[in-house]
């Protein structure tokens, strides 16, 4: 099939219509509903069959469709934007979700709206020159330059963020646009009542996936604040030790003081070294569990719209439950794969809580023994009124980065506990939905009967 000139007019779709498609695993079509058809201007038996690039654009770079096969070859979901060209030459962007399912992908797209779109188009362009001039290799790289120095540490961080943001544009469409309908239905007002109450819990999820990155950078921030003061104090130790030597037997005590001051924050030194890998495991967690949220919804607001799509449109068409029929079972499995997903990653962050919950425990161990060495050392050198003279200005320090301590560890034990707590509130009320996109699908079969 020939491929169309590319032309500068838009295929348009509207905020509230989704599009999905399935390929087998080499990427070929073997099913899309109706709006995609509608949108890539193919005939349906044009598209069925045919390689999913059938729909590429020339102005997509190559390395973002590499990046998006690299995530599904190792069986984890992918999300992109992504600029189609339907069979006119017009042009159509989505943020597309794909998801690894039996036999083969899915593909659920929708309209891309917030901020980071537009910024992305800019960022397209530029990574398709650089394609252009050397490899599509070269072009990969400088791509995740670019999501680097915007603050992404890499692909799956931006892919969570961009997700989250056009999922949350989205909504804000609709509601600007109202074009959430009421249906004088039962079947219909039924449906959408299973699928508002799940997005709700969603929703809600998302809300406290904040919760998660705020507790996540309350404790980097104070590892990182404590890291810091860990070098001072040892330039610190290093001159009281000094000190206590320049004043002879008199100040004997001292030395042995400093010395056990400095053996004792090392070991606090280490402790907070291994704080700071379960941090990075739990900012790993926090990403997974984000993208799981945002893959629930994604799949439920299709089933959704699908759904009601397949009834409306059985007023006009003989077979149009076949797709529905077809689809089920792999949007029923998909839906409560991506459940489980989120409730092991759910279960990897309590485990993550309890180990950093030990790790706190240990160091306010050491830190109250830090505390009585540095009384002991204030007893000391206030026998004499020339050592206590030297010595205070050392003193007042080790209160200092005492207070500090004290003060870091209590905000990520808080944190700690809030994050407990929430991730059993997630865990909880996903739960509870797991079975919804199976029940929708039931009520709109039994509709067709």
């Amino acid at each position: 099939m020939k491929k169309p000139m590319p032309k500068n007019e838009e295929s348009t779709f509207n905020f509230n219509e989704l599009f999905f498609s399935t390929t087998n695993q080499k990427g070929v079509i073997e099913y899309g509903n109706s709006v995609f058809v509608r949108v890539s201007n193919y005939q349906e038996e044009q598209l069925m069959g045919a390689p999913h690039n059938i729909i590429r654009h020339p102005d997509m770079p190559r390395c973002v469709f590499k990046v998006f096969w690299d995530f599904l070859n190792a069986n984890k979901p992918i999300g992109a934007y992504v600029k189609n060209m339907s069979a006119d030459g017009k042009f159509y962007w989505v943020f597309a979700f794909a998801f690894p399912v039996q036999g083969g992908y899915l593909s659920i797209r929708f309209k891309p709206s917030s901020p980071l779109f537009g910024t992305v188009i800019k960022v397209y362009e530029e990574v398709l020159k650089k394609e252009k001039a050397t490899s599509m290799e070269e072009a990969e790289k400088h791509l995740l330059n670019i999501l680097s120095d915007n603050g992404f540490e890499d692909y799956s961080d931006f892919m969570v963020t961009a997700a989250i943001n056009e999922l949350k544009a989205r909504d804000g469409q609709l509601l600007k646009s109202n074009q959430h309908k009421s249906f004088a239905n039962s079947t219909l007002a039924r449906i959408s009542e299973i699928s508002e109450l799940s997005n709700q819990v969603l929703d809600s999820n998302f809300s406290k996936s904040n919760v998660f990155s705020n507790g996540s950078k309350t404790i980097k921030d104070n590892l990182s604040l404590l890291r810091g003061e860990f070098q001072k104090l040892k330039f610190l130790s290093v001159n009281m030790n000094i000190l206590a030597v320049n004043f002879g037997e008199s100040a004997a005590t001292l030395s042995v003081i400093s010395e056990e001051f400095s053996k004792l924050a090392t070991q606090i030194e280490v402790q907070v070294k291994t704080f700071t890998q379960f941090s990075e495991s739990l900012t790993e967690a926090i990403k997974n569990c984000s993208l799981n949220m945002a893959a629930l919804k994604t799949q439920m607001n299709m089933v959704d719209f699908f759904v009601k799509e397949s009834i409306d449109n059985s007023t006009r068409v003989d077979n149009a439950f076949d797709g529905m029929i077809r689809n089920k079972d792999m949007f029923t499995d998909l839906f409560k794969s991506s459940i489980s997903n989120l409730d092991r990653e759910m279960a990897k962050l309590e485990i993550e809580m309890l180990t950093i919950q030990d790790q706190i425990t240990g160091i306010k161990k050491l830190v109250r023994t830090l505390e009585i060495i540095k009384q002991t050392g204030a007893i000391e050198s206030s026998r004499q009124d020339d050592i206590k003279s030297s010595f205070n200005v050392y003193l007042q320090e080790m209160t200092s980065f005492l207070e500090l301590l004290r003060k870091s560890i209590n905000e990520m034990a808080e944190q700690q506990t809030i994050l407990t707590q929430t991730t059993d509130e997630i865990r909880e009320s996903s739960d509870g939905i797991k079975d919804n996109v199976s029940q929708i699908f039931t009520m709109a079969l039994k509709s067709a009967h």
